[in-house]
């Protein structure tokens, strides 16, 4: 499966994808730290994820619902887009990750959830969801770009750089006026 906005692509996992996940679960790690600064990424073991990848991809079907895709701009593999239901909620969550620190800050994660929020539309889905931090400016910013609201913030949720940060939910609603 591949969908394209503009200069992005989202697409399945690729074998040749699988030494970028390794490299970014173990040592380029920063874009873990951007998104949750006060967790602790455990390195992981190359053949175990090397496995797990490959398991995945093997039992991919044509017509699956996708959780994850992979972004694809100027020809390489930068990072990923995902989907989750938080506990207790039937609106989907996405998540996204720039990996590659070079592809950030030029609009690609917004590119990159406009085309996942439209795969998802397909399925009737028109309402969605995202979790980050008040320190999070890049993912805010996206977010407003996007036109999710702020729907829910817990204050001092989080302790990042020594400083109380809150976790905010933001959602956006697709009306009925806006096109399919």
């Amino acid at each position: 499966m591949q969908i394209t906005q503009g200069e992005v692509i989202l697409r399945d996992t690729r074998a040749s994808d699988i030494e970028d996940e390794i490299r970014w679960m173990n040592t380029d790690t920063d874009w873990f730290y951007a998104d949750t600064p006060w967790g602790t990424l455990e390195p992981v073991d190359p053949e175990e994820l090397r496995r797990e990848m490959e398991g995945i991809m093997a039992g991919l079907k044509e017509d699956s619902v996708r959780w994850r895709l992979e972004i694809e701009a100027g020809g390489r593999h930068i990072g990923l887009v995902s989907s989750y239901f938080p506990e207790g909620s039937a609106v989907r969550a996405l998540g996204i990750e720039i990996c590659e620190k070079e592809f950030r800050g030029r609009g690609i994660g917004a590119a990159a959830l406009t085309a996942f929020m439209e795969y998802y539309r397909r399925f009737g889905e028109d309402r969605f969801l995202l979790e980050t931090w008040s320190g999070n400016e890049r993912m805010l910013g996206c977010a407003r770009k996007l036109g999710f609201a702020e729907v829910k913030r817990t204050e001092g949720a989080y302790t990042a750089g020594g400083k109380k940060a809150d976790a905010i939910i933001l959602e956006k609603v697709y009306g009925e006026t806006e096109g399919r």
